[in-house]
């Protein structure tokens, strides 16, 4: 290999192996010279699979500009146009499309190379990534990072909340505590808590329509829901009007407290809510399942192992709160 190889940035947040290089052959004719910028390769895996330069800059942390730049800089090095526009996103070239197993390839021993030093870290301190829901994250991570900061005040955390499922595999994220469990064999999951739920209504929409007796009989109601896969247990609803769909727990107990339709809501969240009410409270709650999940390399981290101790703790505090045990009379609906 001619040349010197560039040096990379000891951080936790991006580095390659020092063995790992893609080649780039401009020609049969012509010496392969080692690419070995790492940063240029991940941004061209991340716009390769985002598809557009500003969610890759969000993967990445960084600005959709620093992305086109780094983009730029790899074309112009490989003497290649890796991307083209089609409408609005980026798609591979035919020429880049040979490039994609080898960059991929260089990504998963970078990213095994990390976890295995991730895995040896002992030290509690440093950056923790940590992805959730937003009420996931009101209701347990953020008393737990609380408790972590009193015992543990230089570990840094970088929180990441919504419906996106950042990819633990990759590195996105250290930690996710979630609703739904992983199938992918290199994480490690396990259940943290339990959700009670059950049907609601507001005040002024049972003002408006008649109280259905049973979920069995929802004709001429209006009915929303959570996004499809986002919780473990399911109910048949016959003749009902699905209006509405969302992937954020909070905006379904904002529709239904609207008056918008008829919804199955976390108690924990419902319950609280003044303009709300349960439909048949003598029914069984339904439950979904809280998960804790992370990369079998990392769980011996000093800093995961301290906030999944914490986290622990804050989930057996929460647990009567969130499975709604009974701890006193529960609100009915006016004709119940």
């Amino acid at each position: 290999m001619e040349g010197p190889a560039r040096r990379f940035p000891c951080c936790m947040d991006a580095w390659p192996p020092p063995w790992v290089a893609l080649y780039s052959c401009r020609g049969t004719m012509q010496k392969c010279t080692p690419m070995t910028d790492w940063e240029e390769i991940r941004t061209f895996l991340a716009v390769m699979r985002s598809g557009t330069l500003a969610s890759a800059g969000r993967v990445l942390g960084v600005d959709y500009t620093t992305v086109g730049r780094r983009v730029r800089a790899l074309e112009a090095e490989l003497g290649l146009t890796l991307f083209e526009r089609v409408r609005d996103r980026y798609v591979l070239t035919e020429a880049a499309e040979g490039l994609r197993e080898a960059a991929e390839r260089m990504e998963e021993g970078a990213l095994a190379l990390e976890r295995l030093a991730l895995g040896a870290d002992r030290t509690v301190s440093g950056l923790l990534r940590v992805t959730t829901t937003d009420a996931l994250a009101r209701a347990l991570v953020l008393p737990a990072l609380e408790t972590l900061h009193e015992r543990h005040p230089d570990i840094r955390v970088h929180l990441l909340t919504g419906g996106a499922r950042l990819d633990i595999v990759r590195r996105e994220a250290d930690v996710a505590v979630r609703y739904v469990r992983p199938d992918a064999g290199e994480l490690v999951s396990r259940r943290l808590a339990r959700v009670a739920a059950t049907f609601y209504a507001s005040r002024e929409y049972l003002a408006r329509r008649p109280v259905p007796s049973r979920p069995t009989s929802l004709r001429g109601h209006d009915v929303v829901a959570p996004e499809e896969g986002m919780r473990s247990w399911s109910r048949p609803l016959p003749d009902a009007r699905h209006v509405l769909r969302t992937n954020n727990m909070s905006t379904l107990v904002q529709a239904v407290s609207l008056g918008i339709g008829i919804g199955a809501l976390h108690c924990w969240m419902a319950d609280s809510q003044p303009e709300l009410v349960r439909l048949w409270p003598d029914e069984p709650l339904e439950h979904d399942d809280v998960y804790l999940v992370l990369h079998h390399d990392v769980q011996r981290t000093g800093r995961v192992r301290a906030f999944v101790e914490a986290l622990e703790e804050c989930a057996s505090e929460a647990a009567p709160m969130l499975e709604a045990r009974p701890s006193g009379t529960s609100r009915r609906h006016p004709d119940g």
